[in-house]
């Protein structure tokens, strides 16, 4: 039998692995703490004495049915034989005494001549799993890994899986960045000397890394936050939305429309949140189970919403899923909230909600007021003139027969008129005891 080397680092299970190699094969011998690979191969060639001697590197574990006894053929005495590590020709390998091994074979296992044998003769160590939230998490647990490689588990994302997937020694720079429903940013899988900046890590958007198809995770759902205020439809609205959504929460009577929805941020624990308002009816088939890939949520979504005055459907009352964080700092003085919280605005073709603002005379002829000084003002960052347009003429014209409809038209074309007007302070569309006497003197 050729003579066995046990490699190992540091690694916290390597005593315990050698002891089980030597229990089985006394005659295995050990090299330890020899931090560059070349040389802790140098070391071992040197603890041997027959013409071929094995390596068992401190990631593998000897398979049951594995004895050592395979003898090389006259004609592969100057090759390296490398066997199977469960599925990769990466574990156990036989090196010939008397030929040099480069130091990237080494570090790869990847070498120049060698001769795969498809024998399973070890299997890989598992890897350690962390779960974690933060990059400093990640910098701290890294340096308690007791494997090579480490499975990140953000504490974001729902896991159903036996951890079995095992990297190439050869991919071994590449990090191995699992599905995570339709993104591949939820699990991944890096080695302990790997380095990551922050914004790698917090978009799980990494330099150097390879996509895994295997789903392995899906994100967990995002928090929802019904926001009202004396909306007469508002606790109706609300019970029809938390008996099919039980995690929706509930902001009410936060004073002024910015700070409701920093109220509702902080009410919130995913990075991400939705936002229903007061009158809104979510339709039937819309579930709040929008992904949002990590690297972009620090966008604003928007969804649809049906007007039941006009029939106009564009993102006016509809459903909105916002960053926590930029809400948290967003600016208080920009009259058109959703628009102001992030430079990346998405409207999201897809309706979600009847915004049933017409519930009574003063409602009605608010909320018709405040959207209409808007689209008149321009003050909607990014918005397009012919539409925004098309859409104040519909607001100013049609409806009259729906119900509270022409409080809708007086609103609307009063709004207008507001929005138009150079005098106008158009932070006053969020003051509602401003709005409340401007309807009255009507």
């Amino acid at each position: 039998m050729y003579d066995i080397v046990f490699i190992s680092y540091d690694e916290p299970s390597a005593d315990t692995n050698y002891a089980a190699l030597k229990a089985r094969f006394p005659m295995a011998k050990h090299v330890h703490n020899v931090k560059d690979i070349h040389q802790a191969y140098t070391k071992a060639a040197k603890k041997c004495f027959t013409k071929m001697f094995w390596v068992v590197w401190s990631d593998t574990l000897v398979h049951d049915d594995f004895d050592f006894s395979y003898k090389a053929d006259d004609y592969s005495l100057d090759v390296v034989h490398v066997f199977k590590n469960d599925k990769h020709f990466d574990g156990i390998c036989l090196f010939p005494k008397k030929i040099k091994v480069h130091e990237k074979e080494l570090q790869y296992r990847f070498f120049q001549n060698k001769k795969e044998v498809d024998i399973v003769a070890s299997n890989p160590v598992k890897y350690d799993i962390f779960t974690i939230n933060t990059y400093e998490e990640f910098c701290e647990l890294r340096k308690k890994a007791s494997t090579d490689f480490f499975y990140v588990v953000p504490n974001d994302v729902d896991v159903d899986w036996d951890f079995n997937y095992h990297i190439p020694y050869y991919e071994r720079e590449n990090i191995h960045v699992f599905k995570n429903s339709k993104y591949h940013d939820g699990v991944f899988l890096i080695h302990k000397d790997k380095p990551l900046a922050q914004r790698e890590f917090d978009y799980r958007f990494f330099v150097n890394k390879k996509e895994i198809d295997i789903t392995v995770s899906t994100p967990k759902p995002f928090d929802i936050v019904f926001i009202s205020y004396n909306e007469p439809n508002a606790d109706e609205n609300y019970a029809a939305l938390s008996e099919k959504f039980p995690r929706a929460k509930r902001v009410h009577g936060v004073k002024g429309i910015h700070q409701a929805h920093i109220a509702a941020a902080e009410i919130c624990d995913t990075d991400m949140f939705w936002i229903v308002d007061g009158d809104a009816q979510i339709v039937d088939g819309f579930n709040f189970d929008f992904q949002s890939p990590k690297w972009q949520r620090d966008n604003v979504y928007v969804w649809r919403s049906i007007n039941p005055i006009n029939d106009l459907v564009y993102g006016y009352g509809g459903i909105k899923l916002f960053p926590r964080n930029e809400t948290l700092i967003m600016d208080t003085t920009k009259p058109d909230m959703t628009t102001s919280i992030s430079s990346k605005f998405n409207a999201v073709e897809e309706t979600a909600n009847i915004t049933a603002f017409n519930t009574d005379a003063f409602s009605t002829w608010r909320s018709a007021f405040r959207e209409c000084a808007k689209l008149s003002s321009k003050t909607i960052l990014r918005q397009n003139n012919e539409e925004t347009e098309d859409r104040l003429m519909t607001w100013c014209t049609k409806g009259s027969e729906r119900r509270y409809g022409s409080y809708a038209l007086d609103g609307a074309r009063a709004g207008r008129q507001f929005g138009i007007s150079n005098m106008a302070d158009i932070s006053l569309i969020n003051n509602f005891e401003w709005l409340q006497q401007q309807f009255d003197s009507k």
